[in-house]
């Protein structure tokens, strides 16, 4: 692999990394403090600003004759679908159930890339998304585990957004080689932003800031800073380097980081189940990267 390669699979292992630790964080403050389309509100306002005043300077023009649909296509699923249902929906259902249904995502990036013909039907991908998906259930699902501990309101919520993630994913990878990732993703926030205004303002407005301790202060700079400005563009920036299905089954390794951080952080118990569950999902990784 060329160095930028290597640059791009630690940039989706850090970005899964945030993304492992985003279900948790969002469960501290929606939607006892803020309801989920207040919060994405607030979130896509600071996230925008963020965008467009570190590439204020920037001179670099859109093609909005040949891009501006695609661009438009990307605030739809990225932006606006993607974020208002996976943070409904993570308020409704257990984030069990949540993970589960995320393990979809990379099985869906890899339809969408074969339709749209981005990828080729391969069997050595085929294998790797089910060796990950296979290591990913394995920590999800142990034995004893309330899987269904949520409503099916919710968890049809983040399938929706799964499929709409997945479309993004596909969706976003031309525009990469075309354009910075800033630029990508300062147009895409704006316009979805436009959408996301009139659909949160009610709960945003009803919401008391005062109330908010320093840990739902803490957990929201988190999401706002670690989770969208800094995930999302080193997503969108890996894409240039890596296809699709490969920065899709990255997602399976969002349960791995989980548990490690319980085991060193929170004296967690580990078994011989983690531990072939983690070679499930590298392996995987490795075979859907495999050239």
């Amino acid at each position: 692999m060329k160095p930028n390669e290597y640059a791009a699979h630690l940039g989706l292992i850090i970005v899964n990394l945030l993304f492992g630790i985003n279900y948790s964080i969002v469960k501290l403050f929606v939607p006892q403090y803020i309801e989920a389309f207040g919060f994405i509100f607030y979130r896509v306002i600071l996230a925008t600003s963020i965008y467009w005043i570190i590439h204020f300077r920037s001179r670099e023009e859109v093609n909005w004759q040949k891009d501006g649909l695609r661009i438009f296509l990307c605030a739809i699923f990225g932006v606006v679908i993607n974020q208002l249902m996976f943070f409904k929906g993570i308020s409704l259902t257990s984030p069990i159930n949540a993970s589960i249904i995320l393990t979809l995502v990379p099985i869906f990036v890899f339809v969408f890339s074969v339709i749209l013909k981005m990828e080729k039907l391969r069997v050595v991908k085929i294998l790797g998304i089910a060796a990950g998906l296979t290591g990913t259930l394995l920590i999800i699902y142990q034995p004893g585990t309330r899987v269904l501990a949520g409503n099916w309101q919710g968890d049809l919520m983040v399938l929706i957004n799964s499929l709409s993630y997945s479309l993004y994913f596909v969706l976003v990878k031309p525009l990469m080689t075309r354009y910075s990732a800033l630029t990508v993703l300062k147009w895409t926030f704006a316009i979805g932003l436009i959408f996301i205004l009139p659909i949160g303002f009610s709960e945003a407005a009803a919401t008391d800031p005062g109330s908010f301790t320093p840990q739902v202060w803490w957990s929201i700079a988190f999401v706002v800073l670690g989770v969208t400005v800094v995930a999302y563009f080193l997503n969108v920036w890996a894409l240039r380097f890596v296809n699709p299905s490969m920065a899709g089954v990255y997602i399976y390794s969002q349960p791995v980081f989980a548990t490690v951080i319980a085991v060193f952080a929170f004296d967690y118990q580990a078994s011989w189940i983690h531990l072939i569950s983690i070679i499930c999902v590298f392996s995987g990784i490795y075979l859907v990267g495999k050239r």
